[in-house]
Order: structure tokens, then sequence, then C-alpha cells
């Protein structure tokens, strides 16, 4: 009897730990970030063509993984930028490109001579290397476009949220991303909230062009026939480093 009662204390010691660290109900560690800011949970592992790829419960940025909430949407990052402010919706914008990867401004850059990029000397290993400018994590990263492709395999589908709003419902809802709209490169306007994602690959492809994923209400499109210029804010959804 005694060792029973043993057993069920040091079982309810451990799960009064587990919750007292800040666990969730399967016992999964959050990720904090941002000096707590926001909390992501990675979603179950999910088996690919490249692999077994772990992705995150929502968009950098992102106070919410509930699809029907604006919440949802997270920030607008521009490729191969670190998170330092002009990923923020309501940023400020200025009209002149950085001269190097290391910005010493938090506004989003206005690509006023449509170099389609935000940094005057292009660099195409900023966030292809996942060292550099990474914005994800400790640990995780952006998907490449392969990783896209395969994801996009499992089968996907265009879903409205029920809020006026849609979604993009992958592999029966095992990851969801929302329409969380467009951050225009020309003019620094937001764009598409709600009814187009647009999100980034985090290899380059050539000069101002990136891999991207995006979809609307109507269609899905990948980097096959679409690239994405590196001056657009486009949304983050990151992966775990194998």
């Amino acid at each position: 009897m005694k060792g029973i009662l043993f057993f069920y204390i040091s079982l309810l010691f451990i799960v009064v730990n587990a919750y007292s660290q800040g666990y969730d109900n399967g016992f999964a560690k959050p990720i904090v970030t941002e000096n707590g800011s926001f909390v992501y949970y990675e979603l179950p592992p999910i088996q690919t063509s490249e692999g077994i790829l772990i992705f995150l419960d929502r968009n950098l940025g992102a106070l919410s993984e509930d699809v029907t909430s604006s919440d949802s949407w997270g920030d607008l990052y521009q490729w191969g930028r670190a998170t330092d402010g002009h990923e923020k919706r309501l940023s400020d914008t200025i009209m002149k490109l950085s001269p190097n990867f290391i910005t010493t401004t938090k506004k989003f850059i206005i690509d006023y001579s449509h170099a389609n990029d935000w940094i005057s000397s292009p660099k195409d290993d900023l966030w292809n290397d996942e060292q550099t400018n990474n914005p994800c994590p400790c640990g995780y990263r952006l998907p490449t476009e392969k990783e896209w492709r395969a994801v996009l395999s499992l089968g996907a589908e265009i879903k409205p949220t029920g809020t006026g709003a849609y979604y993009l419902s992958i592999a029966d809802g095992d990851i969801k991303l929302p329409c969380a709209g467009l951050r225009n490169a020309y003019s620094g306007d937001i764009q598409y909230q709600g009814m187009r994602g647009y999100y980034w690959g985090g290899d380059a492809k050539s000069k101002g062009l990136s891999s991207c994923m995006d979809f609307n209400k109507a269609e899905i499109t990948t980097n096959v026939t679409v690239y994405g210029f590196r001056a657009f804010g486009r949304s983050v959804r990151c992966l775990k480093k194998q």
C-alpha cells in the first residue's frame, strides 16, 4: 500500500512540476521569443518526401494559432532581413536601401528604384545558410522550396474561416496557414489581408528573387511559376532544424 501511495505522490509531483515550468497539456515545451512577447509550440511531425518536418504552430509574430482570428496573421518580413522592427505591420517606412545586411533602421524599406531588394548589395546567403539574419527561434529555420512542395503534395485546400477570411489547410488540417496578406515593396501598404497568403522560403533563386509559396481563395501557386521579390513583406512559418 505504501508503495502504491508513493507512486501516486511521485506522479503528482512530476505533473505539478511540469506545469510549473510552463509546459502545455501534451508536455510540449513552449518556445518563448522576444523577451516573452511571443510563444510558439511545435506541431506534430509530418512525414514528407523531404523527410519528417516539424513546423511551429503559428506565423512569426502571431499572438494566436487560431486562423479564424486576425491575431494569427503575424509579422511581414522582407526576405533575408533580421527581426529588427521592420516586420511589424504598423512600422514606419523609409525610402533608402540599406547599404548592409545589418540594418540601422527599424523601418520597412521601400524599394523606390525597383531593385527587387531592400539592400543595395544583394546577398543570396542570408536566410540560405540558416545563420545570418535568421528570424526564427534558435533551433528553427525557414522551409526550403523543396520542403514547401513536399508539404503541399500531401494535399492542400483553401478554406473559409467563417469570419470572412480564408486559410490554407495542409494534410487534412495538420498545418493551417492564414491568409495574412502582403506588404507592398513600392508603397509600404498592407494588402490582401484575409484574402491571400504569402510565405517565404529560405532559399535564394537569383538577384532580388527568393523562393515563396503563395495562395489565395481561388488557387495555390508555388515558386514553380512565382518567385518573391525580396523587398516585399511576407509571412514566415518556421521549421525545426533536423
